[in-house]
Formats: C-alpha cells, structure tokens, sequence
C-alpha cells in the first residue's frame, strides 16, 4: 500500500495565484501496487559498489515552453539515491489486483513510497545507474525548492512528503445545517514516517480538537480520520486539520514560501456555511 500526492496538490489555495495546474484537494491517492523489487534488479544486474543514483526514464517526452531550457524534445526522468532504491522501491505493473491502467503508467512504472508523485515515474522504459549526482531538468530546473543554509538559499529536488492533513467532507462552500452534527472526514499522510496525530478546528485555528484516526499505521500509506463537529449556530465557519507524525513533525499554519508552487502543505482553510 502506497500513497502518492502530486507535489502540486491543493495550488488553487495559493495566493497569489502561481503556475501549474490548479488542483484543489484531489491530486492525491492510496492504491495497492505489486511489482518487482527494485533492489532484486539491481542486485542481478551486479551494480558497482560506486553507484550513486538510480535514473528512472519515463517514455513520455516534449519540448520545454518556458526558460531556461534545453533544446528539442526532453524524456521526463528522476533519479532516488542507491539507498532509497535497496530499501522500498517497487518496479510496479499491476495497481489494486489489476494490471496497471495507461493513465497510471503501463505497462511498467516506478512506486517510491513516501516521496511526492514526481518521483513515481510512468511508463518506464530505462533505469540508469550513476556515480554521480543526477541534474536533469525535472531534477533541477523544475519540481525544485529553494533550502536555506548558512550559505544562503540553494535549489534542491523535492523528495520526501510533508506531513499533511486533508478535509474530504465536507467540501468547501457546503452548506450545513444548524443545531446537528456533523461527522468530518479526511485523510492524512506523511513521508517516512506515520501518521500519529490529527487535530481539527471549527473556528479557523483559534481552537483545536482530536479527531480519531482509523484502522492501523501505515509507514507508505495513508491514514483516515473523523471528527464529529457539534453544529454551532447559522454563520460562516472555517474549518481546518492538522497532523502530527511519528518524527514529530507538525503539519504548518503558513506556507513556505521558499517551496515555490509546490509542497502546499500548510493547514488549508475550509469554508462552510451554515443554516438554519
């Protein structure tokens, strides 16, 4: 069991608007994968004790839009450090009992648990192996952030998930009705870790409740939750969840800017309304 959350997941909330396309809450998924371990493939081919980088190629290729660029068509391929690839990477070829859907990367593609969805290359057609560091432009130049260090901030690839927290129902702008209840549901998932933790505000974070996680921890999968809310009275109510995990990490207030259009991991708000 895996979960794979587009590093742009929830842009629209962004403000001011940025590029990429504008999901909301969606781009994000738990599925079944079987396949073949990476680390079986790459223990028969016999790598050398130098290799640094393993280079998953997806058969998908274009021309790049925007500057800077490379010239002609460009493959879209990423790389995961040799350790990553010994430890839990899946060469997958059947999704949920089922042979692998077009959509999802048939006939074969690469599952690495606990990194954003970029990682997981679709139809794959080569794996390179390298003793060096890998800089293509899917590496570098795009699904990028900025870290900061003593030396200043420096671009570097997004890999790990961030702890997160997602409201499925109920959806924004709904309307509820007064003098109820009313049972929120959601998900939430984090990189490398477990979910142990998650909290949830009616009133835009000014108070905080726990809500009850579902079913056993995951370290690669994520966890459901629900929360019942004791419908106030008519207005207007932002709600909000928030996740904890098992390396402590707690799922932000505010945004990092540095992350660029992706890693939209802070608390989101949703808005209800709610009527008599």
């Amino acid at each position: 069991m895996a979960t794979i959350e587009c590093a742009g997941n929830s842009r629209v909330f962004l403000i001011p608007k940025v590029k990429g396309v504008q999901w909301e809450l969606g781009a994000v998924g738990n599925a079944e994968w079987t396949g073949v371990r990476l680390r079986d493939v790459l223990e028969r081919a016999q790598i050398s004790d130098t290799a640094h980088e393993i280079v998953f190629e997806g058969a998908d290729n274009g021309t790049i839009a925007e500057l800077p660029r490379p010239a002609g068509k460009v493959n879209f391929a990423r790389s995961v450090p040799v350790e990553k690839a010994m430890h839990d990477v899946l060469l997958a070829f059947a999704m949920n009992g089922e042979p692998l859907p077009a959509a999802h990367g048939f006939p074969l593609r690469a599952i690495v648990p606990g990194w954003y969805g970029m990682a997981s290359v679709k139809w794959l057609q080569r794996l390179i192996v390298t003793d060096q560091a890998f800089n293509g432009y899917y590496q570098s130049i795009d699904y990028a952030y900025w870290k900061r260090d003593e030396n200043g901030p420096v671009l570097v690839p997004l890999a790990e998930m961030q702890v997160k927290a997602e409201i499925a129902r109920p959806g924004n702008d709904e309307v509820i009705a007064a003098n109820s209840k009313y049972v929120v549901k959601g998900a939430a998932w984090t990189g490398m870790a477990v979910v142990t933790k998650v909290e949830i505000s009616c009133d835009g974070g000014k108070s905080w409740g726990e809500a009850t996680l579902n079913g056993d921890a995951t370290e690669t999968a994520w966890r459901l939750w629900e929360f019942e809310w004791t419908i106030p009275a008519p207005g207007k109510y932002t709600l909000m969840a928030r996740a904890t995990d098992s390396r402590g990490r707690v799922q932000p207030m505010e945004r990092d800017a540095d992350a660029n259009n992706y890693m939209i991991s802070h608390c989101l708000p949703i808005e209800v309304q709610v009527r008599v």
